[in-house]
């Protein structure tokens, strides 16, 4: 895909699509000039998971342990 074709797509994304783009160009621009391969950071890329687990107990961050494996909940 060339360059003006990709320019020409970018106007169909939404505002969060735009902003993922434009971090991932500042991300390859870092790069190609350090001439070092990056990694994402692990940060980044949980933040995409971030509020999309849906049906949990209320209580699940605080009694992680009980609902992984058992032990008794903190909070009754």
């Amino acid at each position: 895909m060339s360059a003006q074709e990709i320019i020409a797509e970018l106007s169909k994304l939404n505002r969060t699509e735009l902003e993922r783009v434009e971090a991932q160009l500042h991300e390859l621009l870092a790069t190609k000039r350090d001439g070092a391969s990056r990694r994402e950071p692990i940060g980044r890329v949980l933040l995409e998971f971030a509020g999309k687990a849906e049906d949990l107990p209320e209580d699940y961050s605080i009694d992680l342990d009980h609902y992984l494996h058992g032990v008794a909940k903190r909070q009754p």
